[in-house]
């Protein structure tokens, strides 16, 4: 039979059921709570279309920066594949959580390019974490300005560091193939069109089109447009750009083309193209990148 002990206080009394344990009881113990998920980032092939274009990195085939050629990467070593389930990553490329924090779904393709990156050949003067567009994957563009780009470029991207002289980034270019030059030589073509993040000297930051004004120099030098100014880093930037008419379309805004470029070969490029190199590894620009499309 269950004891019971009689409780009473100013005349009531309360039956209470006998406690076993004592003062010396051990505490209930809590189950142990389970760590979150560590959550992780779609591979940038999950995130961009990566089908039709190639990246050129700031490293040399041994991995090592500085000097050239910088190592270029075809389609097929971007995209998934038996020997990579996630397609290619590395320190230079690969996925991001945009708040950094690892808790937001909301991801996007990280562009590193430092100041000491190796250069894609011995006439270039920068580094750069950069795509280049092929409509046939495996073939380089060569569409004309006479004819219009195929397609339209559609960047979505948003700067988190600039380079520290200079302060600029080329995010996307409108490049020339090949072209003859005065000795009748077949040489790559300068770029027709530099689209540019750059700090301002009154405050906040700027898109610049700079537009080299001729092929052959006939009109040396290059004309530039303040295209948008924006407050803060933090700013995504949406540039569509295409050719069309002999003109270089950016946002809607059109932009005549000089007759010295009609029948050169042309091509898409974006991502981090710098305008500068240095000694400091820390140094350098770095892109987010959430959108990419060729239509």
């Amino acid at each position: 039979m269950q004891r019971r002990h009689l409780l009473s206080l100013a005349g009531a009394s309360w039956l209470l059921p006998a406690c076993g344990g004592g003062a010396n009881a051990d505490p209930p113990v809590s189950p142990p709570v389970p760590e979150p998920p560590t959550l992780v980032p779609s591979a940038p092939a999950s995130l961009l279309d990566l089908t039709h274009v190639t990246l050129t990195l700031p490293v040399k085939a041994d991995g090592t920066t500085g000097g050239a050629p910088a190592r270029t990467l075809k389609t097929a070593e971007l995209l998934p594949s038996a020997t990579g389930a996630r397609g290619y990553e590395s320190e230079f490329f690969r996925a991001v959580f945009v708040d950094g924090t690892g808790i937001s779904p909301d991801a996007a393709v990280m562009f590193w390019c430092p100041v000491t990156g190796a250069l894609s050949s011995t006439t270039s003067d920068s580094p750069r974490t950069e795509f280049r567009h092929q409509r046939q994957s495996g073939t380089n563009d060569g569409w004309t300005t006479a004819d219009g780009s195929p397609v339209t470029m559609t960047v979505e991207c948003r700067l988190t560091q600039l380079p520290p002289r200079r302060g600029s980034v080329v995010v996307a270019q409108v490049h020339g193939f090949r072209m003859t030059d005065a000795s009748g030589a077949l040489v790559n073509a300068p770029p027709l069109l530099l689209v540019i993040v750059e700090p301002v000297a009154a405050g906040g930051y700027q898109v610049r089109a700079k537009l080299r004004r001729s092929a052959d120099d006939s009109r040396t030098g290059y004309d530039n447009h303040v295209l948008m100014k924006f407050a803060s880093l933090d700013t995504w930037l949406t540039l569509q750009v295409w050719v069309r008419d002999m003109k270089v379309w950016i946002n809607g805004a059109d932009f005549a083309i000089d007759p010295t470029w009609r029948d050169i070969g042309q091509y898409f490029k974006a991502g981090v193209y710098l305008d500068e190199t240095g000694t400091d590894a820390m140094q350098g620009g770095r892109l987010l990148m959430r959108t990419l499309t060729f239509l």
